[in-house]
């Protein structure tokens, strides 16, 4: 048998007899699962802690991984046939332009704002371009990008009664993309969440909803996953295998790969699902940074400012213990959170990660808006928008979960005191500061570096450091209380 390059949507095979061939591709496709040593079946010896993306006794790999498996092929100069057995999803547009949405035009922005028209960046029509052209890949945009806009182009691109699914892992996204959608005039939109069931041509859910009902979705050709760093577990996982009819298949994320790109098996998830990161050619290096769109006025500038934290001295060595007495429980903390709070002018957000400790701020500020994850949507819609809008001072409190991911507001002081060191979190938390607004052009972000516990100090340090390469300066000066 010659060398078949066999190409499906979810899977494809190369077919060969060179065993030495494969091999190769299976030793450079196969990474160690990043917390194989904590693994009871490797610790058993039962698994060698690897995750094999190439499968040598089939020939067997994720499509999206084709420039990798290509890549190799050429390197060794193999010659091979190619079967593509892909039945390609018809696009109503070749190309578009920076007007392309304005024929769409809404009376109103996200923010209530009236608008009158609409031209999307260079960045947002190549990212919609290069859609068309390749069907398949990542957009990686840094957060206030307008990245809606891109996914909404996208769909509005798409021939009529193309069966679309959008997913995302939170009914709030879900909601918030489809009233975007809807109030674009993007015809046949359904939902597919909580209690809503209403699958439609292009169907807005949630992955655990989709997991549930798949049967009631039309056969999908277009998947779009929303904020695809959180939709990586073994969940989405299944069921981006089960859409075997999608051919075109895109991942949208500030941050899609975790850990700054060093968790290889979760990079390779992405990839093999979803394809290659679609490379900009108006950005530097094909990628674009938040210091380019802060640079060109896209996003707010930024001042990141870190107080010490001496007191009091944690001697735990367990980390969530260091993190209740150090952060969540502590006076101390508390009280220099809320001074800095009260300091501020205009809108100001503090991040928690634990409701007692929202609680406590809370009470400690009297008149400040406090939302958590129990609260309903329509409790939550009314904080953001009263976040959005407030012309004087006012202080929300929220957990981190609500507000790290695809949430619209436009604070001018963002006050992390929910810790961290996950640089994805990091990045997506620093983002919902940098949105700019008629009343504001810069984002003062404020931190603590705690010198009062080793796990809290390194935490504190990994921040600094993130901040730094996502090209922000960072200042670390005393408090003065």
């Amino acid at each position: 048998m010659g060398n078949i390059l066999r190409i499906s949507n979810d899977y494809s095979f190369f077919l060969s007899d060179d065993i030495k061939l494969k091999m190769e591709l299976w030793d450079r496709l196969r990474f160690r699962d990043k917390n194989y040593f904590h693994n009871r079946a490797y610790k058993m010896k039962k698994w060698d802690g690897y995750i094999n993306f190439f499968v040598h006794e089939t020939g067997k790999f994720l499509t999206g991984l084709l420039p990798e498996v290509s890549a190799v092929l050429k390197h060794f100069n193999v010659d091979y046939k190619v079967e593509d057995l892909r039945v390609k999803t018809e696009f109503s547009y070749d190309k578009i332009d920076k007007l392309f949405l304005n024929q769409w035009l809404p009376e109103t922005n996200s923010v209530g704002d009236k608008i009158n028209s609409l031209e999307l960046y260079d960045y947002q029509v190549e990212m919609i371009n290069q859609v068309i052209k390749h069907r398949r890949g990542v957009i990686y945009a840094p957060t206030s990008a307008g990245k809606s806009l891109v996914m909404l182009g996208i769909l509005k691109t798409l021939a009529p009664k193309t069966p679309t699914l959008v997913l995302q892992n939170r009914a709030s996204l879900a909601q918030q993309n489809y009233d975007e959608f809807t109030k674009w005039g993007l015809p046949n939109v359904g939902s597919l969440w909580g209690g809503n069931v209403n699958p439609n041509i292009i169907t807005v859910a949630t992955v655990q909803s989709v997991a549930k009902m798949e049967k009631a979705l039309p056969k999908v050709k277009v998947l779009i996953v929303d904020e695809i760093h959180d939709m990586m577990s073994t969940l989405p996982k299944a069921v981006y295998r089960r859409l075997k009819g999608a051919d075109v298949r895109v991942a949208v994320s500030a941050t899609p790969f975790k850990f700054g790109g060093k968790d290889n098996v979760q990079k390779f998830y992405v990839r093999g699902f979803f394809g290659p990161i679609l490379k900009i050619k108006s950005a530097e290096g094909g990628v674009l940074t938040t210091s380019e769109l802060q640079d060109r006025g896209i996003l707010a500038a930024s001042k990141c400012v870190f107080y010490p934290i001496r007191e009091p001295q944690i001697p735990h060595d367990i980390y969530i213990d260091a993190v209740t007495r150090g952060i969540a429980e502590s006076f101390y903390f508390h009280d220099v959170v809320t001074r800095l709070a009260k300091k501020q002018k205009g809108r100001t957000l503090i991040l928690v990660d634990r409701i007692a400790h929202g609680d406590a701020l809370h009470n400690l500020l009297p008149g400040s808006l406090w939302v958590q994850g129990k609260d309903t949507p329509e409790t939550r819609k009314g904080v953001i928008k009263e976040l959005q809008k407030a012309k004087g001072d006012l202080i929300a409190i929220a957990t981190q979960q609500i507000f790290n991911t695809g949430i619209n507001v436009h604070p001018q002081n963002l006050i992390n005191a929910a810790g961290g060191q996950a640089d994805h979190m990091i990045i997506q938390r620093m983002g919902r500061g940098l949105r700019t607004a008629k009343d504001k052009d810069i984002c003062n972000y404020y931190d603590f570096l705690f010198h009062n516990n080793e796990y809290l100090y390194k935490h504190s340090m990994k921040r600094v450091k993130i901040l730094q390469k996502e090209g922000h300066e960072v200042e670390i000066k005393e408090f003065d209380l």
